[in-house]
């Protein structure tokens, strides 16, 4: 066979391939899913169907079902509990799931949706969902556990937030004040015993949804707790903020700490909290709230701070608009979150999480 000289054309299958694997290298998602994915298209995955051919031993059966050839196709879309997972899933395919019984056709439909809004969101977390399939299923191959379909669906959501958020965090263009030489201000820590709770809220036009980032250290630096509460409405920022402080004196009741110090970047907020006048404010409901929680506290204080002094509820405010259900954490938080409250300090201490 005459090999294709240096200046033969391509062909329009050879030009088809290389946009596959440019778009797939190119995604912001971690190395070994990329490698997955590389893997699934170039069915090079070790399902049992690829392996019976390749060595004509042993079974090409699902070891999940028993019922099926196990295929990539049938695997990651068609077993029982793969099923399950994408009806679970937060996003959908609908549109393309007659393509499913060739996985490169129909990741090549998923690409063509990047341009589109949210497009890449979308993309980057069905690649973590497909893994969360595959590891799934190796479970159960290997050491006999049945995976849970919702369990593989918020594994498959937590990683993909986390990711992006240590993404965020970590490719944030530098503010003003940080150009002209201003660091960030340094984590003071209150008295000891006072139970300091940051809060802040974030609002996403494009997905119609609010997110309210809460986080309590103590008087070490140590976060001690942490929840991020995210709703379908478009949000009013003053309204968001103070529900913000709102869901922290609940937080903190339901923990029973007794003497706590809030603290929030929105001035006008603060300063209606701590002001005896607020005849005809839009925010009086809440505000009356605010005040009837104060009452189970025998210290409860209300403080406006910088930005720049409330990046770990930024953050978490930022984490949770993407998400689709209230987190929670307490015992043990993300490491994005942990390196935040680290950088918060200025020094890494052994009482940080």
């Amino acid at each position: 066979m005459r090999s294709k000289t240096a200046h033969e054309p391509e062909t329009s299958w050879e030009i088809r391939k290389h946009t596959v694997w440019k778009r797939l290298w190119s995604l912001n998602i971690k190395l070994k899913l990329k490698h997955f994915l590389w893997r699934c298209l170039q069915n090079a995955l070790p399902a049992n169907e690829t392996l019976f051919k390749r060595i004509g031993k042993g079974s090409n059966i699902c070891s999940c079902c028993g019922d099926n050839a196990e295929t990539i196709e049938h695997m990651l879309f068609f077993c029982p509990t793969a099923k399950v997972v994408w009806k679970l899933a937060p996003v959908k395919w609908d549109g393309i799931a007659e393509l499913q019984g060739n996985f490169w056709n129909w990741w090549v439909a998923v690409m063509q949706s990047a341009k589109e809004a949210h497009g890449l969101d979308r993309i980057q977390l069905t690649v973590s969902i497909l893994w969360q399939v595959w590891k799934a299923r190796n479970k159960m191959t290997f050491q006999a556990e049945r995976g849970n379909a919702k369990l593989i669906v918020d594994k498959a959501h937590s990683e993909w937030l986390e990711y992006e958020a240590c993404n965020e965090t970590n490719g944030r263009p530098a503010t003003p004040a940080e150009e002209n030489g201003q660091s960030q201000q340094k984590w003071e820590p209150p008295k000891e015993g006072v139970i300091r709770i940051h809060t802040d809220a974030a609002l996403s036009a494009k997905m119609v949804r609010t997110g309210l980032g809460i986080i309590a250290r103590n008087w070490r630096g140590k976060i001690v707790k942490a929840k991020g509460i995210v709703t379908r409405r478009r949000g009013v920022p003053a309204i968001e903020e103070a529900m913000a402080i709102r869901s922290a004196l609940e937080m903190a009741k339901n923990a029973g700490w007794t003497t706590i110090e809030v603290q929030s970047d929105c001035k006008c907020v603060v300063s209606l909290i701590n002001s005896s006048n607020r005849q005809d404010c839009k925010l009086q409901t809440i505000l009356d709230d605010i005040e009837d929680l104060k009452k189970n506290f025998d210290c409860c204080v209300f403080l406006f701070i910088p930005r720049t002094a409330n990046t770990c509820s930024h953050a978490l405010a930022q984490f949770v608009v993407k998400s689709v259900r209230i987190i929670e954490w307490e015992g043990s938080f993300p490491s994005w979150l942990s390196e935040l409250a680290r950088k918060d300090m200025g020094v890494v201490t052994p009482f940080c999480n």
